[in-house]
């Protein structure tokens, strides 16, 4: 039902007539209120709401029911920045839901705690609830979908836990919760995108306390978050993935893997707003300062040269991926900086050999094709202005004729000689 519906559901009713059912009715317009609140005034509006119902719907009366109701305030005094009394709210619900209520309802509100004492700096506090909420939904080949979902954020929740919490055991410890967690979520399912995240980014932190860093695990673990936390459904925490895949190559540390590492953290800084991430942002400044310096970059134009050498170095798969970054992120920018950004790519691809501007091509037409008219129009014209600055022009020109003669068919191979030839392009 919606906000509207429930709101209508709830003026039906007369409090004095009916308190239970205008106490639930009041409880489910509470949480939706709460759910689509954008400001903290119609927070509070919510936790109101939720107070009267819980001042009908009591403990001793409705003890599962008001459990429901703290949990619910809980959740509205963490968006409104009360940590502890949010804290203290889902300790009262998980002590009435004990023994009551159904085992996955226990194991989320024993979630709830945990998660409650990690956000107010209490972790190794955390580990105990968790882990109570873990025992109750214990793996099972018959485990049902909800099962495994309430499993999979305790698992998730006690690995974060860990990682706060002192010493490399407990580090260990974090990483087969976040493996048991990414296995518990579906495929897709953001959860799963977070797990993968912390497992990668807690392997590093390992490698960085003198055991074996484990880079390869972390590598496949940040590729398979990102293909579930996109730029577009999550951009804030795919920002933050990029750059942790940017450490992973870093630290890996051969010359390629330097030039992924710059690609890596580039994109995430293009992600991140330093107005409203100035620490997220400023961090992955620092870390693409430092991979500049290891490269030997003293400008910014420098950049896209190191990445046009591993495109042209690395396999048809990579290549691909990375222009597909690339170019649809050129495409959601203003026109002057696509222009800027178009250009730098394509004085750097005539920077290169002619038989590495045409491998890289070959990949890079095919992504054009299916961007906006506005950006093929643009690579085409910033093309040909390269190698109208080579002493090659011919040479690039045929290798450009090439490609489009090989990958185009009828009208988009006219379509685009003709955009070539508009901005000066010569047909060999």
């Amino acid at each position: 039902m919606s906000l509207d519906d429930l709101e209508a559901e709830l003026d039906a009713l007369v409090v004095g007539t009916n308190p239970d059912r205008w106490a639930v009715a009041a409880y489910r317009v509470g949480v939706a209120r709460s759910e689509s609140a954008t400001t903290d005034d119609l927070v509070a509006d919510a936790l109101g709401l939720l107070d009267k119902a819980g001042r009908i719907l009591t403990p001793k009366r409705s003890p599962i029911e008001h459990a429901r109701i703290l949990t619910a305030a809980a959740n509205c005094h963490r968006r409104l920045a009360n940590p502890q009394r949010a804290a203290e709210l889902f300790e009262q619900a998980a002590g009435l839901l004990a023994q009551r209520s159904a085992l996955p309802e226990q194991a989320a509100a024993l979630t709830n705690v945990g998660l409650a004492r990690i956000e107010i700096g209490q972790p190794t506090l955390a580990l105990d609830p968790l882990t109570r909420a873990i025992e109750l939904v214990t793996p099972d080949a018959q485990l049902g979908t909800e099962q495994r979902r309430v499993r999979g954020a305790a698992l998730l929740n006690r690995a974060q836990a860990y990682q706060a919490s002192p010493g490399r055991e407990s580090l260990l410890a974090a990483v087969d919760d976040y493996r048991s967690a990414a296995d518990d979520f579906d495929s897709e399912a953001p959860q799963r995108g977070m797990a993968l995240h912390g497992l990668g980014a807690t392997i590093l932190e390992l490698g960085k306390r003198g055991g074996d860093a484990g880079v390869d695990e972390a590598l496949v673990a940040f590729q398979d978050c990102l293909r579930i936390l996109t730029v577009d459904s999550f951009p804030f925490q795919h920002a933050l993935a990029r750059h942790s895949l940017g450490i992973a190559y870093e630290q890996r540390s051969g010359s390629l893997d330097l030039a992924r590492a710059l690609n890596a953290v580039e994109m995430s800084l293009s992600i991140l707003d330093p107005r409203l991430h100035k620490p997220q942002w400023n961090t992955a400044a620092g870390t693409l300062g430092r991979v500049e310096a290891q490269l030997g970059i003293d400008h910014v134009t420098g950049r896209i040269g190191h990445i046009v050498r591993l495109m042209a170095t690395t396999d048809e798969s990579e290549r691909a991926g990375m222009l597909r970054e690339r170019l649809t992120r050129l495409s959601h920018l203003p026109v002057a900086r696509t222009r800027r950004d178009l250009a730098g790519l394509a004085a750097a691809l005539t920077g290169t050999t002619v038989d590495d501007y045409e491998l890289v091509v070959r990949s890079m037409v095919p992504v054009l094709m299916e961007l906006p008219e506005a950006v093929l129009e643009a690579a085409c014209a910033e093309l040909c202005a390269a190698h109208q600055n080579t002493e090659d022009q011919v040479a690039f020109d045929d290798a450009l004729d090439r490609v489009v003669h090989d990958l185009l068919h009828g009208p988009q191979r006219v379509r685009i000689r003709d955009l070539l030839e508009q901005y000066g392009w010569v047909r060999p």
